[in-house]
């Protein structure tokens, strides 16, 4: 049986339709992360888990409870808000024991259960500060062990890293990570950074206007996006309009070329065809057996690990990234350019 299960679940405001026919299973311990741009309804949906919106209509159920209309305060459900949400007025170990206390404890569990989450987020020495004293990754690590203090049964977080600054933000989602598996807790990740979802996920919902794109594995929604959107969303991708000639072939054309493709995406539309090929995937150089074409380097940009260059095909514009590393070969803005990519790594959407 699911551990956390949404089914059918709707969510109206006024006139606008925040999320629809949301269905969703999620087992004992898993990872899931709702991925999608500002407004598609990952957080209205984490927020109807919890309890603080009701759904319109549909069922949230937990732990084999439909708890679709309980009130938060009677879900074991931990939630990690983007704001931190200390008390400025409580020192961490006052902060991190608020659940406890609120829920009759006594001094002496209060106490050993505000040691365990000190040791379990490597903050024993901080336990007399007071918010205002810690740096952002700190105050969000108290937000995190205050969350899981009570022992909820699935863990919840609102985009908790989107306020902290890059280096900060992979540091802290990998302790994330560490303490869900280290605690086996089944937790649902809200955010619209792709990076942050690849590398936590065991799945991920990828979100577009309140509807569900694609739920699968990392690796399924890079490689294998269902949509034209969830393969726009989710990494960088060159999609290129094509004519078909050969459906029995996969063949196509563009621009005067011809071009065999792998696949065709799970929802294709044929009324506008067209190829989709990662950038990491096209490389310089002509392969026999391969797709090959020839163009115009259009413009080149360094971005650290990853050279981007831009190469204009009879009008219509490639991207390759190639890894930066000593033996690259840097073409000049003007050369025409032969460069090739497998016939696995691009499909027809």
């Amino acid at each position: 049986m699911s551990f956390i299960e949404l089914s059918h679940v709707n969510k109206q405001f006024a006139d606008h339709l925040a999320v629809q026919d949301f269905n969703l299973e999620a087992d004992q311990g898993e990872f899931i992360s709702f991925l999608g741009p500002s407004g598609c309804g990952k957080t209205t949906t984490l927020r109807m888990i919890a309890g603080f919106e009701l759904p319109t209509s549909g069922n949230v159920s937990l732990a084999g409870q439909d708890m679709t209309y309980t009130p938060p305060n009677r879900r074991k459900v931990g939630m990690v808000f983007q704001s931190y949400a200390l008390f400025p007025n409580m020192t961490v170990a006052d902060n991190i024991g608020y659940g406890l206390k609120i829920a009759g404890k006594s001094r002496k569990e209060i106490k050993k259960g505000v040691d365990e989450m000190l040791s379990l987020i490597h903050m024993e020495n901080f336990q007399a500060r007071y918010p205002g004293q810690l740096s952002g990754g700190q105050q969000q690590r108290v937000a995190l062990a205050r969350a899981l203090a009570f022992k909820p049964q699935a863990l919840l977080l609102d985009e908790p890293l989107s306020a902290l600054d890059a280096k900060i933000r992979v540091e802290l989602r990998q302790e994330i990570r560490r303490i869900q598996q280290q605690l086996g807790i089944t937790t649902i990740y809200v955010t619209h950074d792709q990076e942050e979802a690849l590398s936590l996920s065991d799945r991920i919902v990828v979100m577009s206007q309140g509807r569900i794109e694609q739920v699968g594995t990392p690796f399924e929604v890079y490689k294998k996006p269902a949509t034209e959107f969830v393969a726009s969303f989710v990494g960088h991708l060159n999609l290129l309009p094509v004519k078909s000639i050969n459906s029995a072939r996969n063949q196509v054309e563009l621009n005067g070329f011809s071009i065999i493709y792998g696949r065709i995406a799970e929802k294709f539309s044929p009324e506008k065809p067209c190829l989709a090929v990662r950038p990491e995937e096209i490389n310089p150089g002509l392969v026999e057996g391969q797709n090959n074409l020839q163009g115009i380097v259009d413009s080149i940009h360094y971005l650290g690990s990853i050279v981007r260059i831009r190469i204009n095909v009879q009008g219509t514009v490639f991207i390759m990234d190639q890894f930066n590393d000593y033996q690259l070969t840097i073409p000049r803005v003007g050369d025409i350019y032969d460069f090739h990519f497998p016939v696995e790594a691009c499909w027809l959407i």
